[in-house]
């Protein structure tokens, strides 16, 4: 029989190992999606908005070179932008360029020198005596240059597809100007929404790969130090591998992408792993200690601990599953990555322990393994006699745990969101010194978009309505919160026909003109006749270091204004001047980075009271099922919520903001810290069915479980604590709290639990 069962579990390993083998190619073929759009919902509003915007001009995803030039306005400084833009231009996911150069070449069109004047080296763009070059300059102030023309600007328009190498090429370009060109003093600078999210992917990314590392390094340690054996490091090691590779193959087969938050699913699989090791490798080494054969220790360890193991890791994926409510796409991929992983490492505990639990001892240090069997059994009493004095005061226990979980819900509920995406980096960080360079020498670094219906013909009753429109945008003062720029066709028509040649013409011909000279520009704020609906656009700029109500005031405001003017008669007048458009087949739409990253964030934070209800009642309905008692899922509830509570309410307490990082803690940390209940709940149970009493069964299952939970707190601690460092503060914030919750979590599990369930359990038979 023995032999058999030793068989099987070699062809389970084998088994294992051909999984691997085949999951290895695909899951090479993971692929972080760094996609603005793959952060919402197909239908999501939001992302339907900016779809539109990519529809009618291309996305165009807007980044802003800014680099300082004291003498741009002559015919050197002008060729020198030329050449950057050109430069620029060249790189894969460009889709146009505007820059000073730009404007002098349409103005060098429209009014050249050599026309009714005589010959003059002066710029076009500069000449001070010329009403349209004066004009289109003071149009463009703040998007191609400042209004000292100290510092110029190259405004790329990206393809809404751009791969990460397009942002990276323009930060290079402009890093390297001082080398290239001698009246180029410092180094420019990149700034805008596309590179707020390609630099905080990349700190993701690395600090995913820290996480990992150190998390695995660290755990690995304490398996070591508290086993002193070689075959459960192994055991660690290849569940975590195992897990990781079939995991992402699965994503893969789902044709689902890592995002911006699961980065960090490696070190999540590994801390679910890790936890399970350590009490199968705990329980196998006490049968040994009582003298059972490998064989009898390892199945002795098998039949206590798979299925507390088993409701570990569905109680694991129903917490992170939870995430599955969030209308934030991203984190929903994030949850069923997780609830995937977690499945994952029980089966390859079920594939892999069993043999290298039965392999040759690789223990060493005698002495040490001596001393630290005495340490553990030490810290093992300790914990039984601390859950015995809370078993014995349990009334005030369970009153003062209460009180504390409904001041932490009010204290969360009044916690303000972060919903600046600037303010995810650290203040001293290379892309938030650009940002502070540009919105205080250039003016406001966020850009965002109007979308306005628009007849096939333009006509100067059309061109009159967006003008008022533009007319009140600007006048918008919201305790000093304004937008620092309004631009669009309308602008540049009004300044061209000026021209005493075009003063004239019908509105459709200066378009036309304006079209064969800066085709770029006109693409981008106006599509063509042909496109169905026809659509102007109106190019926004406002300061993005604001604080998160002025910054959604402010796109309310504007909202407000769009809206106003839109539904009022003089605008359907105006499109029934227009001869050849019909009705109004479309309403006006505000969208774009700016207003995208807001609302992505101000969903995030509004998900985590839905995720934490849907983890609670999950892991409830599993805890129940789990232990067959009402009455034992219940008290275990408590002491899962309380942590996620307290840690959230304390970051409101401060003065701290509940940013990315911190609204995903309610549900996640329900997930990370029930491994401790369902353990302690199993032993328990198993001491009341041998008969012993409810509070020495609660106190002594406290004991048991207290070593390898407290072990391993230490070392996750530690490892989530080395996000602390990160630059983008969500991830710093997630480490933090994580660490946080996973203390107060272990602390409240050998307390508050033991306490709660000598409280509700009242019954004194010997079945539950």
């Amino acid at each position: 029989m023995a032999s058999r069962l030793i068989q099987f579990r070699v062809v389970l390993s084998l088994l294992g190992l051909i999984v691997i083998a085949v999951a290895w190619p695909f899951s090479e073929q993971l692929k972080l999606d760094r996609s603005i759009t793959a952060m919402f919902s197909p239908t999501d509003s939001t992302l339907v908005d900016y779809q539109t915007l990519q529809n009618s001009f291309g996305g165009n995803a807007v980044a802003i070179m800014v680099y300082p030039d004291t003498d741009l306005m002559s015919n050197e400084g002008l060729q020198r932008s030329a050449a950057i833009a050109s430069e620029v231009r060249q790189i894969e996911g460009v889709d146009g360029i505007l820059s000073p150069s730009t404007l002098n070449a349409a103005v060098e069109k429209i009014r050249p020198s050599s026309f009714f004047r005589s010959e003059t080296d002066v710029p076009g763009l500069a000449r001070r005596d010329d009403l349209v070059a004066r004009g289109i300059e003071h149009l463009f102030e703040g998007y191609t240059h400042s209004d000292d023309h100290r510092l110029a600007a190259v405004v790329v328009m990206l393809s809404p597809n751009h791969p990460p190498q397009a942002i990276e090429s323009i930060q290079a370009i402009a890093s390297t100007l001082p080398d290239q060109y001698e009246a180029i003093t410092e180094p420019g600078v990149v700034v805008g929404e596309p590179v707020l999210i390609h630099d905080g992917f990349n700190l993701i990314e690395r600090d995913g790969r820290k996480l990992t590392t150190v998390t695995l390094i660290l755990l690995s340690i304490v398996v070591l130090v508290t086993l002193m054996d070689l075959r459960f490091v192994a055991l660690t090691g290849l569940v975590v591998v195992w897990s990781i590779v079939v995991t992402e193959a699965t994503l893969v087969l789902l044709r689902l992408n890592q995002s911006l938050v699961s980065t960090i699913m490696p070190a999540i699989i590994t801390v679910i792993a890790v936890a399970a090791v350590l009490h199968l490798g705990t329980k196998f080494q006490d049968a040994r200690a009582k003298g059972l054969s490998r064989y009898d220790a390892t199945w002795r360890s098998f039949s206590l601990l798979i299925v507390p193991i088993l409701w570990t890791c569905l109680t694991d994926a129903a917490g992170f599953a939870a995430l599955g409510s969030s209308r934030i796409l991203p984190v929903r991929q994030f949850g069923a990555m997780i609830a995937i992983a977690s499945i994952a490492v029980f089966v390859a505990i079920v594939l892999f322990a069993g043999v290298t639990m039965m392999l040759p001892e690789l223990s060493f240090g005698k002495s040490l393994h001596r001393m630290q069997r005495r340490t553990t059994r030490a810290i093992s009493r300790r914990c039984t006699l601390v859950a015995a004095a809370f078993v014995s005061r349990r009334n005030s226990a369970i009153a003062v745990a209460i009180v504390l979980l409904g001041v932490s819900v009010i204290g969360t509920w009044q916690a303000e969101p972060e919903t600046s995406f600037l303010n995810n980096f650290r203040s001293d960080s290379d892309i938030v010194l650009a940002y502070d360079q540009v919105e205080q020498q250039f003016g406001g670094a966020g850009v965002w978009d109007i979308l306005l219906p628009a007849p096939q013909s333009l006509t100067r009753d059309y061109l009159r309505q967006v003008l008022l429109i533009e007319r009140d945008l600007r006048s918008i003062d919201l305790d000093g919160t304004k937008l620092t720029k309004v631009l669009s066709m309308a602008d540049a028509e009004y300044v061209v026909g000026k021209t005493p040649i075009l003063k004239y013409a019908p509105p459709s011909l200066r378009m036309t003109g304006m079209r064969a000279t800066m085709p770029e520009f006109v693409d981008a704020l106006l599509n063509s006749a042909d496109t169905q609906p026809r659509r102007l656009r109106i190019m926004l700029r406002s300061e993005e270091q604001l604080p998160a109500e002025a910054k959604t005031r402010l796109i309310t405001e504007v909202q407000r204004i769009v809206d106003e003017h839109t539904q009022a008669d003089a605008w359907a007048s105006a499109f029934e001047t227009a001869s050849d458009s019909g009705p109004i087949n479309s309403g006006p739409i505000v969208t774009g980075y700016y207003v995208m990253m807001s609302r992505l964030v101000s969903q995030l934070v509004g998900d985590q009271w839905r995720c934490l209800g849907f983890a609670g009642v999950l892991v409830w309905i599993l805890l129940w099922i789990a232990t067959r008692s009402i009455r034992l899922a219940t008290a275990a509830l408590l002491p899962n919520l309380l942590p996620a509570f307290v840690v959230l309410a304390t970051v409101g307490w401060v003065g701290g903001k509940i940013n990315m990082g911190a609204a995903m803690i309610a549900a996640v940390s329900i997930g990370l810290t029930i491994d401790g209940s369902v353990h302690l709940l199993a032993i328990y149970r198993r001491y009341r069915k041998h008969g012993h009493p409810i509070p020495v069964a609660v106190t002594h299952a406290a004991g048991s479980v207290g070593v390898p939970i407290l072990l391993a707190t230490c070392a996750l601690v530690f490892g989530f604590s080395i996000l602390s460092t990160s630059e983008f503060i969500p991830t710093a914030t997630f480490g933090t709290l994580v660490a946080a919750t996973l203390l107060l979590g272990t602390l409240v599990n050998l307390t508050l639990l033991p306490a709660c369930i000598a409280l509700i359990d009242r019954n004194e038979g010997h079945s539950l």
